[in-house]
């Protein structure tokens, strides 16, 4: 004998057998279904946790106490503040919240590491500044030539971002291989060829490079040199000890 019941996942009327209907009131149950996974289904919503917002259920996310991250922001007891980059209002996570956006914290960021906010800021000086600063000492003693093979100065054309730049076919070469010590000693003016020519070598052809800069160096104007020695005293804080 069967008896006729109502499905509580799909609401569609169905049979089942009376000695089951008799077996599942005996062990308490109440609830059914006209099949097992409309069983399931129903159990996944029903047994699953609920927002401690909103109150809805999430199936599948049994670790998490809201459903989504708008909820737990509202859930907070923060009021609405302004944001100290861009002063929007917006709910903050925690107290300690003050900027409304991961791109306003950046921002923030980025000012606050200018100048002396930035732990390895040396009151304005750094060795790329005293490259750039002594590298036209440097053209001027070797006379815009390269010193090996008198190749003279010629502006290369290139693209940048789509945008015509020019730089030099000369390049200032660091003696020691290291890009802090500018010292005009240390720096000799060479084409792109006598560059690579040196760079490619297992042993550089060209070993009077030292000689040359020091008596190259001492052969300049008073006027020259005190320009490099105003320049090594102001930078002498990034030179390599």
């Amino acid at each position: 004998m069967k008896i006729l019941l109502r499905c509580l996942w799909c609401n569609e009327e169905f049979l089942k057998p009376r000695y089951e209907y008799n077996k599942a009131l005996r062990r308490g149950h109440f609830s059914f279904y006209c099949c097992k996974d409309h069983s399931q289904a129903h159990h996944a919503v029903k047994n699953a946790r609920r927002c401690q917002h909103c109150d809805i259920a999430m199936p599948g996310k049994r670790n998490n106490k809201f459903c989504s991250m708008q909820c737990r922001i509202d859930s907070r007891e923060h009021p609405e503040k302004p944001c100290t980059m861009c002063g929007l209002f917006f709910r903050p996570l925690s107290s300690r919240t003050v900027y409304c956006s991961r791109v306003c914290a950046d921002k923030a960021h980025s000012i606050r590491m200018l100048g002396w906010g930035n732990s390895h800021y040396k009151d304005g000086t750094s060795y790329s500044k005293w490259f750039k600063e002594t590298r036209p000492l440097i053209f001027e003693r070797d006379k815009d030539c390269c010193v090996v093979c008198s190749a003279g100065f010629k502006p290369v054309t290139f693209m940048r971002n789509g945008v015509p730049a020019q730089r030099s076919n000369l390049i200032v070469h660091h003696l020691d291989e290291n890009p802090a010590n500018n010292r005009v000693e240390n720096l000799i003016l060479l084409c792109y060829t006598c560059h690579a020519v040196h760079h490619k070598s297992t042993e550089t052809p060209y070993p009077w490079f030292a000689e040359y800069t020091r008596q190259a160096s001492e052969s300049m104007t008073s006027k020259w040199k005190e320009t490099a020695t105003s320049l090594l005293t102001v930078y002498s804080s990034t030179t390599a000890s």
